[in-house]
């Protein structure tokens, strides 16, 4: 009885340690190129959206640029430690680091590590979660979302449908 209790805390703690996969990474690859929207928030604003999606650092990285009405962005996606992370050099003047909490069929999900950005939404305004829905069905269509939240709760959720141009 001891050994399966062993057995089963070794099983449990290892699901918790490995936490995603490369191929997380090598799908979101397959966003390579430029992809066109309208951004839609919640505090009924839009604006015209355009990304474009280039594999850098001998293909460990995944660089998004982000033109989101004349705002310029940037967001790194890499795999590191086990942990498919997304880093985002925001237009807020803020650095937030997400980290994938889940992909199912192609629907990637990152929250935000406060103490890895060094943010806390007690006191700054930044993005909280993202959401990248590759519509597999569809290779030039993907969904895309984020989440800013600071002092006053959430701020607002943006969301586009893109067009792969």
């Amino acid at each position: 009885m001891k050994n399966f209790l062993l057995l089963i805390t070794l099983i449990f703690a290892t699901s918790l340690s490995a936490k995603t996969d490369p191929n997380d990474l090598d799908a979101l690859k397959d966003l390579k190129g430029k992809w066109s929207g309208t951004l839609e928030r919640t505090n009924g604003t839009s604006d015209d959206f355009k990304l474009e999606y280039k594999i850098t650092s001998n293909g460990s990285a995944l660089l998004e640029e982000s033109l989101t009405g004349e705002v310029e962005m940037l967001t790194i996606f890499n795999f590191q430690n086990n942990e498919l992370l997304l880093t985002h050099y925001c237009a807020l003047q803020n650095k937030p680091v997400s980290v994938l909490e889940t992909n199912s069929n192609g629907k990637y999900t990152f929250k935000t590590d406060f103490e890895r950005s060094g943010l806390t939404t007690k006191k700054d305004t930044f993005v909280t979660s993202w959401k990248i829905d590759l519509m597999p069905s569809d290779k030039n269509k993907m969904y895309y979302e984020y989440t800013v939240s600071g002092p006053e709760g959430e701020v607002f959720t943006a969301t586009a449908v893109m067009t792969r141009i």
